[in-house]
């Protein structure tokens, strides 16, 4: 029997996984009681994916393992039920893309087209774009975690906007 050695794609997606979990830490000392506990929800199952990267065989082709797939699919439910998180309801893609290679998306802002933020949105957007690419062509998986603390502060810019819109 052998032992599951993990690639480096599997690795970047663990590192990522932790880089997005200690962000979701971070952002909890700041945040309002439901959104801590949230947040804290998030980087717990954010651990337990960047863990299965580095010790689970995938199942399927696309290189994640089943517990990591799960544990980023909860996450994604558990941010998109608590948007004043910041963290988008996609952003599973963001700890995948070493593996998928998939084009990273932003998702459209909800309550903002129309209103007095909607011009801000579309800067938080395309800067957003800017760094989709940037991400994608990373020449080291340090780059990559860079600027993934830079994706995230604009994902939570563009939370708060929303919000704001919201009223």
């Amino acid at each position: 029997m052998t032992e599951y050695e993990p690639t480096a794609q599997a690795c970047a997606a663990a590192g990522r996984a932790a880089a997005l979990a200690e962000i979701a830490r971070r952002r909890a000392h700041f945040a309002s009681a439901w959104d801590c506990r949230t947040l804290q929800i998030i980087a717990e199952l954010l651990d337990i994916a960047a863990l299965s990267f580095y010790e689970d065989a995938p199942t399927e082709t696309d290189g994640i393992p089943d517990d990591a797939r799960s544990a980023l699919a909860d996450a994604e439910e558990t941010a998109a039920e608590t948007p004043g998180t910041g963290f988008p309801r996609w952003f599973g893609q963001y700890v995948t893309h070493p593996l998928t290679a998939r084009p990273l998306e932003t998702e459209p802002a909800f309550g903002i087209a129309g209103c007095a933020f909607s011009d801000e949105d579309d800067r938080l957007t395309s800067a957003l774009g800017t760094l989709h690419g940037l991400l994608a062509s990373a020449a080291t998986e340090e780059i990559s975690l860079a600027l993934l603390e830079a994706v995230f502060a604009l994902h939570d810019k563009r939370a708060d906007l929303a919000q704001l819109a919201r009223g």
